[in-house]
């Protein structure tokens, strides 16, 4: 079986996303920077796309990331 193809190959991978999307989520509640919470929603839509990834986790974070944009809505452009 090639390394590649197994499921510890990908767990950096998966990580890397985790702690980019749950990074990205703190600095929009730091600072309320709308590009933060946009780009923590391309990680988690990248997330849905990788079935190795644990479910159980994606969901967790799909939570997260709608209590923290209503906690801290992100203001409309006028």
């Amino acid at each position: 079986m090639p390394h590649g193809s197994t499921p510890q190959a990908s767990f950096p991978d998966q990580m890397m996303l985790l702690a980019g999307t749950l990074t990205h989520l703190s600095n929009f509640m730091q600072t309320g920077c709308p590009r933060s919470v946009h780009l923590a929603r391309l990680l988690l839509h990248r997330m849905d796309h990788q079935p190795a990834f644990d479910r159980d986790v994606l969901d967790f974070c799909r939570m997260l990331e709608r209590e923290v944009s209503k906690a801290h809505p992100i203001p409309r452009r006028a």
